[in-house]
């Protein structure tokens, strides 16, 4: 049996494509392939409008989604309220005379309230859940801390060891904030804030929530970082010093405390 030409196969493969490029269907409207021609664009506004109705195809699956969840939501609220407002007998609606369903304005509050402690404990359950599973302790060395918001919402900084850098892997951020769980601050400020110094300090805090050390971009882009609800502060040991004071962290030399003694001099 002869050898097949290889100029013969790809002379032939060629041409399949080509039909089968000929023999799609192009549901471009013609003006689009006119306009691009007679402009001379080289396919240009063939692209942009592929693009644009690529665009428009996936803009539209999204909003059908939505409709799709929204008609769910007002589904399942639907049956929520005909099953707490609406008197039952042996499993079916009560209706009236006239084939209207019976409103229990009584049977509604009470399963109504019910609801919403159900969906109370549920969310003190989850809190818990939360607390108790993320919470941690750990030695902080602190850089400096802030108030982001007057009486709600604090943030600091500090390093888990040293030498201490926040754009290094031990570097950290922390929150206090207002919690009605676990535990309950009511006052922030006064109960942790204010017992963190400004810098310069080793801190043992107590605190909660997820860190994810190898994505902190995760946390400084979400502002999600650990909640912080007891901390304890001392003075650096000699040999902290020692490792902190090529860091710049730990300053050497007290400038209020030398400007006092040349004053005095």
């Amino acid at each position: 049996m002869p050898e097949q030409d290889p100029l013969v196969e790809r002379a032939r493969k060629i041409e399949e494509a080509t039909n089968s490029r000929a023999n799609s269907v192009d549901r471009r409207p013609a003006w689009v392939g006119g306009l691009d021609r007679s402009l001379k664009l080289k396919g240009g506004l063939l692209k942009t409008y592929d693009m644009f109705t690529v665009i428009l195809n996936k803009l539209s699956t999204v909003l059908r989604l939505i409709w799709w969840l929204v008609r769910k939501l007002f589904s399942f609220v639907g049956k929520i309220f005909r099953w707490a407002a609406y008197e039952r007998e042996d499993g079916k609606v009560k209706l009236q005379d006239n084939g209207q369903p019976i409103f229990s304005g009584r049977q509604f509050i009470i399963r109504f309230m019910g609801m919403v402690a159900s969906v109370w404990l549920v969310h003190i359950a989850l809190s818990a859940v939360y607390f108790y599973s993320t919470a941690f302790e750990e030695l902080v060395y602190t850089t400096g801390k802030q108030e982001i918001e007057t009486g709600e919402l604090y943030q600091f900084t500090g390093c888990t060891s040293l030498p201490c850098s926040t754009a290094l892997a031990n570097g950290k951020f922390y929150q206090i904030t207002e919690s009605w769980y676990f535990p309950y601050l009511v006052y922030p400020e006064e109960n942790v804030f204010a017992n963190i110094p400004q810098q310069d300090a080793a801190c043992f805090v107590k605190g909660y929530g997820l860190y994810f050390r190898r994505m902190k971009f995760i946390h400084r882009r979400l502002q999600w970082y650990q909640n912080i609800y007891s901390v304890a502060c001392r003075p650096y040991t000699e040999e902290e010093k020692e490792k902190a004071v090529n860091s710049g962290q730990v300053r050497p030399v007290n400038e209020e405390s030398l400007n006092s003694s040349r004053n005095r001099t």
